[in-house]
């Protein structure tokens, strides 16, 4: 079966070991341009375009086709909406679990866009005639999302998940000290399952160290484990942050024929993301009360699981374009951009509670871990064509590419004292899944744009961004794919007769479907290995389907002189 593949859940996962993984690699190198609000209104087509500051991120040379300077600024608003449920596996008539249909929105004020151009005109009639030198930050990706999954779980539960990940560890190296007192980084439990140890979610079985049992299971006489009685579950994650470039431009105009121009990008990345995960009983009366070995007792009421991650990063880039006029009413566009050096910092922790009636309660939660590492994000490439239809109309078509796959991980070069740094992590075996399961993307990009009277002008845009995941790739046994992402906009922008412009831009983004696996359950292939863990496909755990719509609005205001 074909999954579009749960990008950040995969990365949630990933993080209680300190591990970078492919999907990491594709989700913070993936860029989802805003603009300006006229070239985001026009699908961002601006590669042969120019004259607009949003062209600046997209064809360095396009600052020196306008002939005044200009200062600008933007803000905007997202909204994402989105629909989850729990999907039915084949040959099953009901989800396992997270069956309820539930719509969840979030909204987030932005300022998506600044700038100044200065233009310098020489004063010839031809040759060189203008120079311009600007600095701009253009937003190229927005993470705002929400999304929540609830429903009755007869099968299994995300504590026993839990108990699954801790079996194989002692109950000392569970309380205290993962692979610090081990000595072994291969032997460290990941702290989702040593914070659900610790605040009660899961506890060991008595006399059998290294084999625990979640508080939503019941031992049977042979002394397997099973769900004691069905539970409801809930999950939920939030993410927001952004991804933008400070744009350091120079570009010339020769004869308005020939433009040619240069950007230093620096990038700065902010990315935060929380997960939660509670279960309770469907019908508390059914739950027998739990013994403990001081002689009382008490009954299950719920369990939250809380995981908070944070990362930031910096890179930098070079790119150069240029932009070709063979005749008035045509212009055609390309630019280069070399791989992006970036340095990532990021922030985790877990937080989690089981409450009991009676005296037992628990709450923990871990240390904040720091983990650096450096990402080089793949080289790009533009190509674009604009045609102007009188002074009443124009249209413009890009093409992008990009290839996922020369991304690679390498160990984070900074001052040694850092404690977060560790002195040398082998990536290798992630960056060989890297050149396995990413691959090239490519984005056509259209844009229309309509003055029906001096001063007003219509637009609309259309954007088609391909996967940079490899077709039909088997990875732990699932065959990959993602759809495409579509983007329609439509705008209007005014110019006064002075200086004064604005423009306001409204566009959808359709995002594909996303099937998002919140648990799943380890075992260890070899029993003299216990710590080497492999999912168990033996247990069918819940998949949540995800459709997502993310509304945008702009409005940039800007001054010529």
């Amino acid at each position: 079966m074909k999954k579009t593949i749960g990008i950040i859940v995969f990365l949630a996962l990933s993080l209680g070991m300190n591990a970078q993984v492919w999907q990491d690699a594709y989700l913070f190198s993936e860029n989802n341009y805003i603009g300006t609000s006229r070239s985001a209104a026009m699908g961002n087509a601006m590669t042969a375009l120019g004259g607009d500051p949003g062209s600046l991120t997209f064809n360095p040379a396009g600052s020196s086709v306008a002939s005044y300077s200009q200062i600008y600024f933007g803000s905007g608003l997202s909204i994402s909406s989105a629909y989850a449920t729990g999907t039915v596996a084949q040959g099953a008539n009901d989800p396992v679990g997270f069956g309820d249909e539930v719509t969840s929105h979030r909204a987030r004020y932005k300022m998506p866009n600044a700038g100044v151009i200065v233009n310098m005109d020489t004063g010839r009639r031809s040759g060189l005639k203008r120079m311009s030198f600007g600095m701009a930050f253009n937003t190229t990706n927005d993470y705002t999302h929400r999304f929540n999954a609830a429903g009755v779980n007869s099968d299994n539960s995300f504590a026993a998940s839990l108990a699954s990940g801790a079996d194989g560890y002692s109950m000392d190296v569970m309380k205290n000290a993962g692979w610090m007192e081990t000595g072994d980084a291969s032997r460290m439990p990941r702290w989702i399952d040593m914070v659900g140890f610790r605040s009660g979610m899961i506890s060991g079985v008595t006399g059998n160290d290294g084999a625990y049992i979640a508080l939503t299971e019941e031992m049977d006489d042979k002394g397997g484990f099973h769900l004691a009685h069905p539970i409801y579950q809930e999950y939920g994650r939030q993410t927001r942050g952004f991804k933008g470039d400070i744009l350091f431009n120079w570009s010339a105009n020769w004869s308005d024929k020939f433009f040619l121009g240069v950007n230093l990008g620096v990038v700065t990345m902010a990315y935060s993301m929380v997960q939660y995960w509670e279960e309770k009983p469907e019908t508390p009366s059914e739950w027998d009360e739990i013994s403990f070995s001081d002689g009382s007792k008490a009954r299950f009421e719920s369990l939250v699981m809380k995981h908070n991650y944070k990362m930031t990063g910096d890179g930098v880039y070079a790119k150069i374009g240029a932009i070709w006029v063979p005749m008035p009413s045509v212009r055609l566009g390309a630019a280069i951009q070399t791989p992006t050096a970036t340095s990532i910092i990021e922030k985790y922790s877990y937080t989690g509670q089981s409450k009991l009636s009676g005296q037992y309660r628990g709450s923990v939660s871990s240390d904040e871990d720091t983990w650096g590492y450096s990402l080089s994000q793949p080289f790009r490439y533009n190509l674009g064509a604009a045609f102007a239809l009188g002074k009443i109309a124009l249209v413009s078509a890009d093409y992008e590419y990009a290839n996922y796959s020369h991304s690679r991980f390498g160990n984070y070069n900074s001052d040694p004292e850092d404690d977060y740094v560790f002195s040398y992590y082998d990536f290798s075996d992630t960056n060989d899944d890297i050149r396995a399961i990413l691959g090239p993307s490519h984005a056509l990009r259209a844009g229309l744009e309509v003055k029906p009277v001096p001063g007003i002008a219509l637009r609309a845009g259309y954007v088609w961004q391909g996967s940079g995941i490899r077709d039909g790739v088997v990875v732990n046994g699932v065959k990959l794919h993602e759809d495409p992402k579509q983007t329609y906009s439509f705008g209007l922008g005014y110019s006064s007769p002075g200086a004064f412009y604005a423009d306001f831009a409204l566009r959808f983004r359709l995002m594909p479907t996303e099937f998002v696996v919140p648990y799943e359950y380890y075992y260890a292939p070899d029993s003299s290995n216990p710590y080497q863990k492999v999912v168990d496909d033996g247990v069918l755990t819940p998949e949540i389907s995800v459709d997502s719509t993310i509304a945008d609005a702009f409005l940039t205001v800007g001054w010529r002189f």
